[in-house]
């Protein structure tokens, strides 16, 4: 996207310090020129709008202009009504209990003094936090986060994507689901590569099993944000503006008026979304796998079906967990990456990261081969368990990682492995944005969740439904018919996404996961890394910088030294700073438990829009 023009800095009021018949004078030539550029502004930009319109051959739709701000209805007011109703029904208990003589603190019984919830957006975080504090638990706030995300991230997430979630109750064991997108029945995979989507299954079927709240009441702070609109930021208008050259505009005029990209701070007002998020509420997911938005998405996508759609299934996979440090490290199951998070820090434990500077060049030598070689596992054995026997226990064993890290040479690196990951999207300037979204949650009782969803590329396939994106997921399978990731019918590929829990004693402690594409499992090594070998605190492990290796690639988010740069040139590093965005090394949402005090606290990455909050 082009830089905006340069704006005046000088305050309102500029010339105060003048005589008053200068600043009169100052006051009204300001007041013409304001005039003039809203002219301009009102007459260019439609004209600028229809002349883009007409280079991609569309014909711009039209609609009431939305503009104004967002609707004054409270998104949560469903859940505080419930929350005021559940506290109308304690205080009568109370009362009841008193008299007998057996009053219980039920606040002194919880786990936790405190929860939160970290997330890609202050909306979506706020949507999260009202659910805790009307007595949901981390379920319902994840659920309720995860709609509200699919509002005020049309790129990232939605009805017509899925995801991987992780569940962590204090004292039990984790459960891992995947909700994730798979080829229709007839093994046919669609030109745009849409899978039959889950997220809505997804949702409902780990509410049914984790749930408190009403699943409706989950759903109408997404639908009021819809319908009522929130302020574009600067995320969701530079994907606007990337995703314009694919996009069919002329279908989307909320987001395109006129046939322009909505800008930051102005309102997006998302009706159709809106009506599309109330049959869900009504019909739960069967509006989707059955009803009438199934069928307005098998007559979008020709080889999907309304059987494909009425068939899907939510999978509940094995999770992946092996150890670092005294933290058993528990990632979502295979066909995820979460054992390739787990075996790369396992071989980097072997290796004796925890001996070598951050920065320095042994550091990042042995964290990019750890890499490389947890990479070549992951292309070799990981795919959908349901289609192909994965040896998850083999792939995340102690044993496998001190066999790997012996590979690793201080002078030199290790052979390339196989990658038949496909090459990743570009937008319209060129970058890779990072269109995944993860959510970690924590209630008072001291369950976490830790849950990532996505459509794939940015905005998916492009192809709007009913006021939401389909997914471009099935682009993740292999193109080589020997490998275990290829499509067949009902099968999920493979993906980079890697919900992520360490706990300890059986009580989950640390939650995280990031965007990133084939970079996720790097970045959230990386980060448990600085927090459990390295000692680092949450904020500054999120914040630290990055490395990635990309075949002979070494990318590096902080320039290094001349020294660092010649001493890894010696081992055969290609060493660049030089990379799209800064958002392109992750996006980092964690939370942290302290058991002993009761406490949370969290890391928002800086990368992206991040937002956390901590309640009580």
């Amino acid at each position: 996207m082009a830089e905006p023009p340069p704006q005046d800095p000088r305050p309102l009021g500029w010339g105060a310090a003048r005589r008053i018949d200068d600043r009169r004078l100052h006051v009204v030539l300001a007041a013409i020129v304001l005039a003039g550029l809203v002219t301009v502004a009102l007459v260019e930009r439609p004209q600028l709008a229809e002349e883009r319109a007409e280079l991609v051959g569309q014909e711009v739709e039209e609609v009431d202009d939305p503009a104004g701000a967002p609707g004054e209805r409270d998104p949560l007011a469903a859940l505080r009504e419930t929350a005021q109703d559940e506290e109308d029904d304690e205080a009568s208990e109370g009362a009841d209990d008193e008299a007998t003589g057996e009053a219980t603190d039920a606040a002194a019984s919880r786990a936790l003094s405190e929860h939160g919830v970290s997330a890609s957006h202050p909306e979506a975080v706020a949507v999260g936090m009202g659910v805790l504090e009307a007595g949901g638990n981390a379920v319902d706030a994840a659920v309720a986060v995860a709609y509200a995300l699919g509002v005020v991230e049309p790129y990232g997430s939605g009805l017509g994507g899925g995801g991987a979630l992780l569940v962590h109750e204090e004292g039990g064991e984790p459960a891992a689901y995947d909700y994730r997108e798979v080829v229709p029945a007839s093994g046919d995979r669609p030109a745009a590569d849409i899978g039959v989507p889950g997220f809505a299954a997804g949702m409902e079927h780990v509410h049914e099993r984790h749930g408190s709240l009403d699943r409706a009441d989950l759903i109408d702070p997404a639908v009021r944000l819809a319908q009522d609109g929130f302020e574009v930021d600067a995320t969701l208008a530079e994907r606007l503006e990337g995703a314009a050259h694919r996009l069919p505009i002329n279908q989307l005029p909320r987001l395109y008026p006129g046939g322009a990209a909505l800008e930051e701070g102005e309102v997006l007002v998302q009706p159709e979304l809106a009506e599309a998020l109330e049959a869900v509420q009504a019909e739960g997911a069967e509006a989707i796998h059955g009803g009438e938005l199934g069928e307005q998405i098998a007559a979008a996508v020709e080889e999907i079906t309304l059987e494909d759609l009425a068939d899907y299934e939510v999978a509940e996979p094995e999770p992946a967990t092996g150890t670092f440090g005294d933290h058993e490290v528990i990632g979502g199951g295979p066909p995820v990456s979460g054992a390739t998070v787990v075996q790369q820090l396992q071989i980097l434990e072997q290796a004796g990261i925890a001996d070598l500077e951050p920065g320095t060049a042994e550091h990042h030598h042995v964290l990019a081969q750890s890499w490389r070689l947890a990479l070549a596992d992951r292309t070799e054995a990981l795919a959908d368990p349901d289609a192909v026997a994965v040896p998850l226990d083999a792939l995340t064993s102690r044993d496998r990682a001190e066999e790997q890290a012996d590979l690793i040479r201080d002078d030199g690196q290790v052979p390339l492995g196989p990658d038949d990951a496909p090459p990743s999207a570009l937008d319209e300037l060129g970058r890779e944005p990072t269109d995944t979204t993860h959510v970690t949650v924590v209630d008072r009782d001291g369950t976490m969740v830790s849950m990532t969803n996505t459509l794939s590329n940015f905005f998916g396939s492009g192809l709007p439904v009913e006021g939401f994106f389909l997914n471009d997921q099935l682009k993740n399978f292999s193109s080589d018919p020997e490998s275990v990731n290829v499509p067949e019918a009902g099968k999920r590929p493979r993906s980079f996404v890697a919900p992520m829990i360490l706990a300890r004693d059986d009580r989950p402690e640390l939650g995280l996961g990031s965007p990133g594409g084939r970079r996720i499992p790097m970045m959230q090594a990386q980060t448990v890394l600085r927090w459990a070998a390295h000692g680092e605190d949450l904020e500054e492990a999120v914040a630290a910088p990055r490395v990635h290796l990309e075949d002979e690639d070494l990318e590096l988010e902080a320039s290094p030294d001349r020294q660092t740069r010649l001493a890894l040139e010696e081992r055969g590093y290609a060493v660049t700073d030089d990379v799209p965005t800064e958002e392109y090394f992750g996006a980092i949402q964690a939370l942290l438990v302290d058991h002993d005090a009761g406490t949370v606290s969290g890391a928002a990455d800086e990368r992206r829009d991040g937002a956390l909050d901590i309640g009580s």
